[in-house]
């Protein structure tokens, strides 16, 4: 069971890997919701897995974050370099969330 449990978690972190690269948020989001479900069925995680999983977390909080500023118009009144820089500002503030979280 753990085999087949890890053989799942490897697909999903390969086809996740696929999304980002591929620039994909829609994919990155599908698979990452179900990679962070497959991730909290398990009994423990190794030390990899529990850091792909915060960084999954901080991903997809980020695609959240730019998600909704495009949609109530922040984005459109943002400078090209602001914009540029929008993606690393929200994956560093998700992180850093993230991991104050893990600390408490």
């Amino acid at each position: 069971m753990a085999r087949k449990n890890n053989e799942r978690i490897e697909t999903l972190r390969d086809a996740f890997a696929k999304a980002a690269t591929a620039n994909d948020p829609a994919g990155m989001q599908l698979v990452g919701r179900e990679l962070l479900a497959v991730y909290g069925k398990q009994p423990k995680l190794s030390k990899l897995h529990q850091d792909h999983r915060t960084i999954v977390q901080g991903m997809l909080v980020t695609l959240m974050a730019m998600e909704t500023l495009k949609q109530d118009g922040s984005y459109d009144r943002m400078s090209p370099e602001e914009r540029e820089r929008l993606p690393l500002d929200l994956g560093l503030l998700a992180m850093d969330m993230l991991l104050k979280k893990k600390q408490h």
